[in-house]
Formats: structure tokens, C-alpha cells, sequence
């Protein structure tokens, strides 16, 4: 499985790296396909307490960095989960600014058709990414095995120090007794 993997996460790193470097150089190709989404962004930015120079460009331009070093940790295998989750949500904001296909017709609207389902079945992959464990047990049931231990260990030394605290009591009602005994000899 280790080969499949080698040969598989650079195969679907691949189209994200391109596009994020792509996306990361040229802002614009993805502004030109929904410019109203983008300037409604800038406006809202330009209103809000955001620094001056964060507008969408730069937002856009952030995202294909993101995506293509995502895409470059996931081919090398270098924390591929995180970098999978980074890949769906660089990939997720591109799918806001979609043309509208039901607007489209003729070969225009194949095209985008696509075009949508090859992302979706990347998108498919990348989720499949996520969940892959590579053989290592996910976070989740290693912190359910740490408490199942400790539950076990605090049990166990929980029976040991009620032993002890018997063979103490035991201990103890002995030498009350025998010294009960003693005092009564010497009174009596």
C-alpha cells in the first residue's frame, strides 16, 4: 500500500500545485469569472476594520500559495492530512466564483460541466485523503487508547493501595488489641 501511496499523492497533488501557482501568479483569471462576487469582497473589506492593503486580489493570490504548498506537503508525503484539509478549503473558495451553468449553453456549458465534476472528483480524493490514516491509528482513537491506559493504571493502583490500606487497618486493630491486652494485664 506504502507504493500506492507514493505513486498516488503526487498524481492528485499535482492539479492543485499547478492551479495555486497559477492562481498565486494571476489573480485575475479568477476575479474575470465572477467580478461582482469580488468587488462586493473589496467593498466589504474596504469598510472593515482590515488592513489597507487586504483586499481580494491579495486574498486570492494567499489562497493559490496556500494551495500549491499544500499540494507540494501532500506529494511528499510531509503531514498529508493537514495538508488535505488545506487543500478542500483553498479548493471550496474557487468553487464560489463558478459560472453559472444554467446561464451557458451549447459547448460552453459541457465544458463547465466538466470541468465541475473533474473537481469534484478531486475533490473526492482530497476527502479520501483526509480519512487515509496510512496505517497509523487516527488522533481520535490514539487519545481514546491514552485514556483507556490511564483508566486501567488508576484502577490498578487504585486495588493495590486498598490492599495496602487493609493490611495497615489489620495491622493497626492487631496492635490496638494486643496493646488493649497489655493495659489490661497491668490494671488487673
Amino acid at each position: 500500500m506504502a507504493l500506492v501511496r507514493r505513486i498516488a499523492r503526487p498524481l492528485l497533488a499535482a492539479p492543485f500545485v499547478v492551479e495555486g501557482v497559477r492562481t498565486a501568479l494571476r489573480p485575475e483569471r479568477e476575479i474575470d469569472v465572477y467580478p461582482q462576487a469580488f468587488d462586493a469582497a473589496d467593498s466589504t473589506l474596504a469598510k472593515s476594520s482590515a488592513p489597507g492593503f487586504l483586499d481580494a486580489r491579495t486574498i486570492i493570490r494567499a489562497t493559490g500559495a496556500v494551495a500549491a504548498g499544500a499540494g507540494v506537503l501532500y506529494a511528499t508525503g510531509r503531514c498529508p492530512r493537514a495538508a488535505a484539509v488545506a487543500l478542500l478549503a483553498t479548493t471550496s473558495v474557487g468553487w464560489a466564483g463558478r459560472k453559472k451553468v444554467w446561464e451557458l449553453r451549447g459547448e460552453e456549458r459541457t465544458q463547465e460541466i466538466v470541468a465541475i465534476l473533474t473537481d469534484a472528483g478531486l475533490l473526492g480524493g482530497m476527502l479520501l485523503a483526509v480519512v487515509d490514516h496510512d496505517g497509523k491509528p487516527s488522533l481520535g482513537y490514539q487519545v481514546n487508547q491514552f485514556v483507556e491506559r490511564s483508566q486501567k493504571k488508576a484502577a490498578a493502583k487504585q486495588r493495590e493501595l486498598e490492599k495496602k490500606a487493609d493490611k495497615l487497618e489489620k495491622k493497626t486493630k492487631g496492635a490496638v488489641g494486643s496493646a488493649q491486652k497489655q493495659i489490661a494485664a497491668k490494671a488487673g
